[in-house]
Protein backbone atom coordinates (compact mmCIF):
# COMPACT_ATOMS: atom_id res chain seq x y z
CA UNK A 1 0.00 0.00 0.00
CA UNK A 2 2.64 2.56 0.90
CA UNK A 3 4.48 1.82 -2.57
CA UNK A 4 1.51 2.63 -4.66
CA UNK A 5 1.22 5.95 -2.34
CA UNK A 6 5.22 6.93 -2.84
CA UNK A 7 4.52 5.94 -7.12
CA UNK A 8 1.19 8.26 -6.97
CA UNK A 9 2.98 10.75 -5.31
CA UNK A 10 5.97 10.54 -7.77
CA UNK A 11 3.32 11.00 -10.88
CA UNK A 12 1.90 13.81 -9.77
CA UNK A 13 5.04 15.99 -8.17
CA UNK A 14 6.86 14.86 -12.02
CA UNK A 15 3.23 16.02 -13.66
CA UNK A 16 3.13 19.29 -11.82
CA UNK A 17 6.75 20.24 -12.55
CA UNK A 18 6.07 19.42 -15.83
CA UNK A 19 3.31 22.45 -16.22
CA UNK A 20 4.52 24.78 -13.48
CA UNK A 21 8.70 25.01 -15.04
CA UNK A 22 8.38 27.53 -17.76
CA UNK A 23 12.21 27.96 -18.59
CA UNK A 24 13.96 31.65 -20.30
CA UNK A 25 13.59 31.45 -23.53
CA UNK A 26 17.27 31.70 -25.25
CA UNK A 27 18.68 33.05 -27.99
CA UNK A 28 19.67 30.55 -30.16
CA UNK A 29 22.77 32.53 -31.93
CA UNK A 30 24.60 33.64 -29.13
CA UNK A 31 22.56 31.97 -25.89
CA UNK A 32 21.59 34.86 -24.32
CA UNK A 33 18.66 34.94 -21.80
CA UNK A 34 15.57 36.90 -23.78
CA UNK A 35 15.04 39.91 -21.02
CA UNK A 36 11.65 42.23 -21.01
CA UNK A 37 9.93 40.17 -23.83
CA UNK A 38 12.20 42.00 -26.22
CA UNK A 39 11.62 40.80 -30.14
CA UNK A 40 15.59 41.33 -30.98
CA UNK A 41 18.40 39.75 -29.61
CA UNK A 42 22.02 41.56 -28.69
CA UNK A 43 23.22 39.97 -31.33
CA UNK A 44 20.94 40.62 -34.54
CA UNK A 45 18.57 37.21 -33.75
CA UNK A 46 14.44 38.11 -34.33
CA UNK A 47 12.46 36.32 -31.78
CA UNK A 48 9.39 37.39 -33.43
CA UNK A 49 7.73 38.22 -37.16
CA UNK A 50 4.93 40.54 -37.78
CA UNK A 51 2.28 38.62 -38.47
CA UNK A 52 1.42 40.64 -41.62
CA UNK A 53 3.97 41.49 -44.14
CA UNK A 54 4.83 44.51 -42.57
CA UNK A 55 8.67 45.63 -42.55
CA UNK A 56 10.14 45.19 -38.75
CA UNK A 57 10.77 48.94 -37.30
CA UNK A 58 12.41 48.55 -34.24
CA UNK A 59 14.20 51.15 -32.38
CA UNK A 60 15.01 54.84 -33.87
CA UNK A 61 15.00 55.48 -36.91
CA UNK A 62 18.00 55.76 -39.21
CA UNK A 63 18.67 59.26 -40.77
CA UNK A 64 19.61 57.98 -43.72
CA UNK A 65 16.39 55.71 -44.71
CA UNK A 66 14.09 58.88 -43.98
CA UNK A 67 15.81 60.49 -47.00
CA UNK A 68 14.58 57.70 -49.23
Amino acid sequence: MLSMFLIGAAVLLVVAAKYLYHPAERCPDCGLKREDNTPICECGWVFEFPEDDSPLEYGEPDEDASHL
